[in-house]
């Protein structure tokens, strides 16, 4: 353990001084001058938790306790990292700037920058230095979750064991091994440990009296169908141990189990990093805290920093009690004299944040009757008050609502009255605390829901209003409209039988296609599977002669019945009187479109998903979109080309087929695919809760406060169950690492049943109320929460939910609205009508107008065709116009023609060619110029990662800093 060179020379409050910063709180300044020693920092929301650590670690620097370079800093997210690198990187330059004096002769006490990096990243690093130790290679590489996904799916297909108690297809099956296989490595189990479990359950089962329950017997089929997928995650692991690969899962299990097997690489790190600070520590998971306390236990100097009430990612192995046991994991150790032995004299010391620098009082208000019971379980929760210039302001409303289309509608009139309010006021009505002159922008409002199905009526209704809405997050890529259209594109290249996805295409509004010439393609389908080729059976008088109704019937039924095949019928369209003249005509150039990019099924897959983007017009579809910064209008687009360049990974050429089974798998289990789309348009913004971590606006909504007997919005059920006696895919409670925090199963007689699902459902409610208090503290003068009766759909009506009724008795609510409760017989009024509609849809609304408009400039402000017409400046510029289209046009046709096989694509070398490059170039027949490029426009949007240093303490790495590029490799088909 480090002790002191000397007595503290600065202070904190000195000490900002001399850099020219605001001087800490009395709380922060005790965080930041603690001893040398273990320390858990309880840090609320929005009280300065990063500026703290920083602060603490300079402090150290400055008064010669520890050099820069030997003090590790992990958080979990490369971006969260990077800031904090920053923020500390930038004080120990004012620091070194200041000279201060006293330091060692020929020694810089500033020497180096701290190592600051994430968990995962720093277990990566302690298994390459050390995977000898366990008799593993050091060159096993980490495989991204597509590649992982590839090879359980492999494996999935290639299986013949007893499946009889799983009726999940095999995209369900691969999320199940994949999530069973993540489970046991979290918390270091294997396979036997489950197996004892199951006959554990067979012997309760066995000693059970008289007639089995549905309920017992639901456990027991849920643990054979748990067991049957244990040869499935054995192979799994046995193939990633053949190819020398590991996934995240792994990649932290081995590390702890280095660290818990090999007591001389905790000593090595302890030597190397004589303080460690630990951020987000709420969230590490069982296997992460083995890790850190093999390593920095026994009373090293460990800053642990987080917020019990803002553990929300249960969902993927994080354990909300770490931070209360941290006091034990680390306690602080006495050095007993004369042998130098050491023995724990007594727990961590435990420091509070309490003061919130982003909230103002009335907000914090309504968040801490939401918080109330969850300071009942972690005592050491500091309830947080708001600074100095924000103790006297703030405006909670809240509202009750009859429909949810209603409470769309008050979300959206709220927002518009704070959108009109007085200049340079804050959404509170008060002047803004920095002096802002502008009155509240779209961009300063977000709108925080639980579930995405919550989406459309809320933004529609701030559209309808003229507010500008950008959607964050909308269900992942797989749910942006322009990705969704690639996406169907590719299945109709590879399926014939993609009738629905052929259908979004011709529906939708490129093409327009109505419900008679539907019905003449479904007639056409049906003509070719049964042999009738010639599809003159179907003729455009008999399908003129249709009810409309009837024709839109019979549409309908050829989309979803198994009757042939659309694809293949679009290829084949048959006679042209079938169809009206505007239906074949549109019809008959999507085909000539797909059988086009057919030619490019072999092409690598992020080129292909370019082709299609290019064919369909999407590229300048979302260019065009009005307010819109181009870059930021194909960012989605951008990312799932850079999700399909992913899944490439780094071994043999996946198929279509792969990549769209495990776009199908993303979008049924919700994993791995977010969205690309920049969110710094002055637009509010539309998110869920979960997205909304770590961020902050002046106002915030929080709609769908609603709960019924049948259905509830927010507190919301589990998607998937989140009992091991209903899953198949967690390993039982009992197996992991933080059982003591999660619900017993004793037997399995009635008593015992009903106590655990009790303590389940307390255990649900509990995770949705962290996540209530995060959407609550994410607003910092304006907080709306509302609630509604009737949804679009259902026949029980719902009403407040706890969280709302909270919210309302906090005694500092506005209510706005309040909406009696229905009669017991009332009827849901949004099923009583039906909207009307027409389909296809004709092209209207401010965004066709805008377009048209931009149009319309662009076709007025065209240059004459006679040059001399203009003036000497504006010909030049025209001339150089058509001189550069001119070379991208003849650009395009020779490369059109390599892709043919007219012949070889000139392209013009450079006066110098480094090797690799040459290399490159030699090894790579298919790649041409234009993918180049493509290529290196995506490798440089990727973020920066962490360059660990494999050098001893002394080294000096500047982490965070080191721009990622992705290394080039040379294929060559064997």
């Amino acid at each position: 353990m480090s002790t002191p060179i000397g007595p503290a020379r600065l202070g904190p409050a000195q000490l900002a001084r001399l850099l020219r910063l605001p001087e800490p709180t009395s709380e922060q300044a005790a965080v930041i001058s603690a001893p040398l020693g273990p320390l858990a920092v309880i840090a609320g929301a929005g009280s300065g938790k990063s500026e703290t650590m920083a602060a603490r670690l300079v402090w150290l620097v400055a008064n010669g306790m520890v050099r820069p370079d030997r003090v590790l800093g992990l958080t979990f997210t490369r971006k969260a990292a990077a800031e904090f690198a920053d923020r500390v990187r930038s004080r120990l330059e004012r620091l070194r700037r200041a000279g201060l004096e006293g330091a060692p002769e020929g020694e810089d006490p500033f020497g180096g920058d701290p190592v600051i990096g994430t968990y995962h990243a720093y277990a990566g690093r302690l298994v390459g230095d050390n995977a000898l130790r366990e008799g593993l290679e050091p060159s096993m590489r980490l495989i991204t979750p597509a590649l992982s996904w590839q090879l359980a799916a492999q494996i999935v297909a290639a299986y013949n064991g007893p499946m009889d108690e799983i009726t999940w297809t095999p995209q369900t099956v691969t999320a199940a091994v994949l999530e069973l296989a993540g489970d046991l490595s979290e918390h270091l189990r294997d396979t036997s440990d489950v197996t004892a479990v199951g006959l554990w359950l067979t012997a309760e089962h066995d000693a059970l009296p008289g007639r089995i329950t549905a309920s017992v017997r639901k456990i027991i089929s849920t643990q054979r169908a748990r067991e049957q997928l244990l040869p499935l995650v054995s192979r799994y692991a046995a193939a990633k141990k053949a190819r020398e690969v590991l996934d995240h899962g792994d990649q932290v299990a081995l590390a702890a189990r280095i660290a818990s097997r090999h007591p001389e690489v905790g000593a090595a790190e302890r030597a190397r990093y004589q303080v460690v600070l630990l951020d987000e520590y709420q969230d590490t998971s069982h296997a992460q805290l083995v890790l850190l306390r093999a390593l920095f236990g026994g009373g090293h100097p460990v800053t642990a920093v987080g917020d019990p009430c803002q553990s929300i990612y249960g969902w993927r192995g994080a354990s909300a009690g770490n931070l209360r046991r941290f006091t034990a994991d680390f306690p602080m150790v006495a050095r007993v004299r004369p042998f130098g032995a050491s023995a724990p004299s007594g727990p961590a010391p435990v420091l509070q944040l309490s003061t919130s620098f982003r909230n103002s009082a009335q907000v914090l208000d309504a968040a801490a009757a939401i918080q109330e019971e969850l300071r009942y379980e972690a005592p050491d929760v500091p309830r947080l008050v708001s600074g100095p210039d924000r103790s006297e302001r703030g405006t909670v409303a809240c509202a009750l609502l009859d429909t949810v289309l209603d409470e769309a509608g008050w979300v959206a009139a709220q927002a518009a009255a704070l959108l009109a309010g007085e200049p340079g006021r804050a959404p509170d009505g008060q002047a803004w605390p920095d002096g802002r002159q502008a009155g509240v922008r779209p961009s300063d409002i977000a709108v925080l829901c639980r579930k995405r199905s919550q989406f459309v009526p809320l933004r529609h209704a701030l559209e309808d209003r003229g507010i500008p809405v950008e959607v964050v997050g909308l269900g992942g890529l797989l749910a942006v409209p322009e990705v969704q259209d690639v996406v169907a594109t590719l299945r109709v290249l590879h399926d014939a039988g993609a009738s629905d996805a052929l259908a979004r295409l011709l529906t939708g509004p490129r093409w327009r296609i109505g419900p008679r010439d539907l019905v003449a393609l479904g007639r056409r389908a049906r003509a070719l599977a049964s042999g009738e080729g010639d599809g003159r059976a179907v003729t455009r008088a008999a399908a003129a002669e249709q009810d409309p109704a009837d024709a839109l019937a019979e549409a309908i039924t050829d989309l979803t019945a198994e009757s042939g095949s659309l694809v293949e019928a679009l290829d084949d369209l048959g006679e042209p009187g079938a169809y009206s003249r505007a239906g074949y005509a549109r019809m008959h150039a999507l085909a000539g479109e797909l059988r086009r990019l057919r030619a490019h099924i072999g092409r690598p897959l992020a080129d292909l998903t370019a082709e299609a983007e290019r064919v369909l017009g999407l590229d300048i579809e979302v260019a065009a979109r009005p307010g819109v910064d181009p870059v930021a209008a194909r960012a989605d687009l951008d990312a799932f080309t850079d999700v399909a360049d992913a899944f490439t990974g780094e071994g043999a050429e996946p198929t279509l087929g792969a990549f769209l089974a495990y776009l199908t798998a993303a979008q049924q289990e919700e994993f791995g695919l977010e969205t690309g789309r920049v969110g710094e348009s002055d637009s509010v913004k539309l998110l869920t809760v979960h997205a909304a971590k770590g961020l902050q606006w002046p106002a915030v909504f929080v709609p769908g406060l609603a709960l019924g007997e049948r259905s509830q919005v927010f507190p919301a059920r589990p998607r998937v169950s989140t009992r091991w006696t209903d899953n198949p895919r967690l390993i039982p409670f009992g197996l992991r690492g933080d059982a003591g925090d999660l619900p017993e199963l004793l037997g399995l007689d009635a008593s015992s049943l009903e106590a655990f699902t009790d303590a389940c459902a307390a255990r649900d409610l509990a995770e949705e109320r962290r996540l209530m208090y995060v959407a609550a503290t994410r607003a910092a003068f304006w907080l709306g929460c509302s609630g509604y009766w009737w949804g679009e759909g259902g026949s029980s009506p719902l009403g407040p939910s706890p969280f709302l009724e909270e919210v309302r008795r906090s005694g500092v609510a506005r209510v706005t609205a309040w909406a009696d409760a229905p009669e017991p017989d009332a009827e849901n009024p949004l099923l009583a009508s039906v909207e009307a509609a027409d389909w296809p849809a004709t092209p209207a609304g401010r965004h066709y107008e805008a377009v048209r408009e931009a149009a319309a400039l662009v076709l007025a402000g065209r240059a004459p065709e006679d040059l001399d017409q203009l003036g000497g400046p504006d010909r030049d510029l025209v001339e150089a116009w058509d001189r550069d289209s001119g070379l991208l046009l003849a650009e395009r046709a020779q490369e059109w023609a390599g892709r043919r096989g007219d012949g070889a694509t000139p392209v013009a070398l450079p006066a110098r060619l480094s090797v690799s490059s040459l290399t490159a170039s030699s090894c790579s027949s298919t790649t041409t110029p234009c993918s180049a490029r493509r290529r290196g426009r995506r490798v440089g949007r990727r973020r920066g990662r962490t360059t660990w240093p494999r050098s001893g303490p002394g080294s000096s790495t500047a982490s965070g800093r080191t721009a990622g590029r992705r290394r080039s490799r040379c294929r060559s088909r064997r």
